[in-house]
């Protein structure tokens, strides 16, 4: 898996939002954690078009929807077209609003959407700024599992003399799995991490952990997960 694959490993990370919303977003943030059923993405981002374009909480959940819509386009135009939208609104909410832990998260992984769209060469110049980011989004919100997922990913597939470390990938998604026990693309992530330093009990465990999730963070990553869990347990005889 290269830098640009990663992004799209950690499924944007977590979308950092309360399980239960009220006011103004309950409807828009209902409709999101449930994109996987109809038209609900679609919807999500046309209430979120007819809100206030200067409150940054309206820009960071319109660019987070748009980077879904993104992932949806079969041509890579289009994908980049979404992508470049989102990052120029979570550019604009990380301005109007700089101690928001959730425009940072959100601005670092479009950012990372457009350098995976562009190719290799050209994301592997990212890094810096999304790592950035990161931290950023650490240092507003030292229990955001999101932002510990998406360094742990980094640092497992960054070559050394980049800065990857598997020992320390393996450590940033533990931790991410730790703060956020019900968000299940950490598991399989953290999965992946422990079979490529060859601890495969290990591995299986943070699949079967999926299975004993009873209310997803993100319902809509959560049947994904549980069906990549099945097919790679079935490939380790677990």
């Amino acid at each position: 898996m290269n830098l640009a694959c990663l992004i799209l490993a950690a499924s944007l990370g977590r979308a950092q939002a309360p399980a239960v919303s009220t006011g103004a977003f309950s409807e828009p943030d209902r409709l999101y954690f449930h994109r996987h059923q109809g038209r609900n993405l679609e919807d999500s981002i046309s209430l979120l078009g007819g809100m206030d374009q200067g409150d940054a909480a309206v820009l960071w959940r319109l660019g987070r929807g748009l980077l879904r819509l993104g992932e949806r386009r079969p041509a890579k135009a289009d994908k980049l077209a979404e992508y470049t939208r989102a990052e120029g609104l979570l550019k604009k909410a990380v301005e109007l609003a700089p101690s928001d832990p959730q425009a940072h998260y959100w601005y670092g992984i479009s950012m990372g959407r457009r350098g995976q769209v562009r190719g290799v060469l050209r994301s592997l110049f990212l890094v810096k700024p999304l790592r950035r980011e990161m931290r950023a989004v650490l240092e507003l919100d030292p229990k955001s599992g999101a932002a510990h997922h998406v360094l742990g990913e980094m640092l497992m597939e960054l070559p050394a003399i980049a800065g990857g470390s598997r020992k320390e990938g393996v450590r940033e998604l533990e931790k991410a799995a730790e703060l956020e026990p019900d968000y299940s693309p950490h598991f399989t992530a953290l999965a992946e991490a422990y079979l490529a330093v060859g601890e495969k009990a290990k591995a299986e465990a943070a699949l079967k952990h999926i299975f004993d999730i009873k209310i997803p963070a993100d319902p809509g990553e959560y049947d994904d997960n549980v069906k990549a869990a099945r097919e790679l347990l079935e490939k380790l005889g677990g």
